[in-house]
Parts: structure tokens; C-alpha cells; sequence
């Protein structure tokens, strides 16, 4: 139980992820416009993942006590791994669509997050043995 409670604000996240990819799109598909100057699907997406890859690093770090790169990696992976499966759910859900582009900017953005916690942490603690 006590590991539990630095695993739930990941777990609530992917929750909260899963109940907005579950309803239909705001915009449906065909009425929004051809070209953006900035993707903001895609930044919604990268957004969403680094803060979901930021607190499963948190858990793996405080719940078991992991050492930084190797939470670092695993953190990415999974935050990656779930932003797989949840396009995979996407496909399911009318008027929503799934796609290797959102799998990346998933990936992008848990991969930002797992960059910026390792060199913060790095130079806030310069110990070879994080």
C-alpha cells in the first residue's frame, strides 16, 4: 500500500488520458483546417506524455527506489508503451482517428520529460551513483 500512493498520480493520469481519447473529437476530422503553423495536436499529445513520463519516473524513483538512468529509460518505455496502446483504443472510437504521428509526439514528449528530470537531477546531484 505504501508504494501504492506515489503510483497513483501516474495511474490517475493514464486514467484521465484513456477517458479523453475515449470521447469523440471536438472538431471531427473533416472540418479542421488544411494546415496549422503550429501542430497543436501534436503539442496536446508530446504535453500530455512528458507529464505522464514525469510522474511514472517519480513513482519508479520513490516507490522502488530505481536509479536515475535506469528509471529514466523504463519511464520513457512505458510512458511510450501506454501511448501505443491508447492509439491502438483510439482506432475503436468513432470519429477518432489513430496514428503513427501521435505514437511519436507521445514518445517526444516522455522522452522531453525523462531528458530534462535526468539533467536536472544530474547537476543537482553530481554523484556517480544516482
Amino acid at each position: 500500500m505504501n508504494r501504492l500512493r506515489f503510483w497513483l498520480p501516474a495511474l490517475l493520469w493514464a486514467a484521465t488520458i484513456f477517458v479523453l481519447s475515449s470521447m469523440p473529437p471536438v472538431v471531427p476530422p473533416e472540418k479542421k483546417p488544411p494546415l496549422l503553423i503550429i501542430p497543436t495536436d501534436k503539442l496536446a499529445h508530446a504535453g500530455a506524455y512528458a507529464l505522464l513520463g514525469g510522474l511514472v519516473l517519480f513513482a519508479l524513483r520513490r516507490a522502488h527506489n530505481m536509479r536515475l538512468p535506469k528509471a529514466v529509460v523504463l519511464a520513457i518505455l512505458l510512458a511510450s508503451a501506454y501511448g501505443i496502446s491508447d492509439e491502438w483504443h483510439q482506432s475503436f472510437v468513432p470519429n477518432r482517428q489513430a496514428g503513427l504521428d501521435d505514437c511519436a509526439a507521445n514518445a517526444i514528449g516522455a522522452g522531453l520529460m525523462g531528458c530534462v528530470w535526468y539533467l536536472y537531477e544530474s547537476r543537482r546531484c553530481p554523484k556517480p551513483n544516482r
